[in-house]
């Protein structure tokens, strides 16, 4: 093909649209493809640390490490532009149909390795109400497991699923029961298996009862739960709705169990709750 001088600025532009272009239009094929593919085999990395206490301390470095990635490519991008001095011999690949081609196939990767991380590994999710207040409030953006282990949760885990009344809806609330066991509310105490259950993490905001006959709130049950289900109340407990009302969640329904929280924000203040972001989830 024709020889025809590589432009230093179109070079590092390209690789700021897709990490390794810049390479690829310099002629360095197998560069740019490695230089594509290290991101996709450091993000299931980064996944693996979304559990760990020090949350925060990844973000920072997985973003300081993102920053540093792509000022090397598209710096790399430009300097080697400019060191092939004279005219450059085009390769069969020096084709805006092949860099289309090139930019297609990467979204197509990063969008389908996104939602297997979505659907299997990790999603994010927004508390928007405050029926599991003190333990998550109104703006907290959660961090929840979807592995399939995660899906069958223990008592005592906080879990996001499909609401049984609207399964458009995505509600979080805690496990206190799973099948077999018998559930009974006795004047706002609960009980498992026929023992007051010892409960650190909720609050009791009001001080009035009500009898089974008017309100499930305060007295429920007892039931006993079936196989291949559970019994979730929200830690706010005289403010959830909750399987009092509508029922158990069916290990189906169930999306993930929550690990930590990766943002917070104060809607009243306008402020970050800094000393929220990333808190586990017990």
């Amino acid at each position: 093909m024709e020889n025809k001088l590589r432009k230093w600025w179109l070079a590092g532009l390209l690789s700021l649209v897709e990490p390794g272009l810049g390479q690829v239009y310099n002629g360095q094929f197998r560069k740019g493809v490695l230089l594509f593919l290290l991101p996709l085999v450091l993000l299931p990395c980064y996944v693996l640390c979304l559990n760990s206490r020090h949350l925060f301390a990844y973000l920072a470095a997985y973003l300081l490490l993102a920053l540093f990635y792509y000022l090397f490519v598209v710096g790399d991008a430009i300097v080697q532009a400019r060191r092939q001095g004279g005219a450059y011999g085009l390769k069969n690949y020096n084709r805006l149909s092949v860099y289309v081609a090139v930019v297609v196939v990467a979204t197509l990767v990063s969008t389908g390795m996104n939602l297997a991380l979505k659907y299997n590994f990790v999603q994010a999710f927004r508390i928007p109400a405050a029926s599991m207040e003190p333990t998550l409030l109104v703006g907290d953006r959660i961090l929840v497991d979807r592995s399939v282990y995660a899906r069958e949760p223990k008592r005592g885990a906080v879990i996001v699923f499909a609401y049984p009344e609207d399964p458009r809806k995505d509600f979080v609330k805690r496990v206190v029961a799973v099948g077999g066991d018998t559930v009974a509310v006795r004047d706002k105490q609960l009980y498992v298996n026929g023992r007051p259950l010892l409960e650190p993490y909720i609050e009791h905001r009001e001080s009035e009862l009500f009898p089974a006959t008017v309100n499930p709130r305060d007295n429920f049950g007892p039931v006993t739960i079936p196989t291949g289900a559970c019994f979730v109340l929200g830690d706010n407990r005289d403010r959830s709705y909750d399987s009092r009302f509508w029922g158990v969640v069916g290990k189906e329904r169930i999306k993930g169990t929550v690990k930590n929280i990766y943002w917070s924000w104060d809607r009243e203040r306008n402020a970050v709750r800094w000393a929220r972001i990333g808190t586990m989830i017990l």
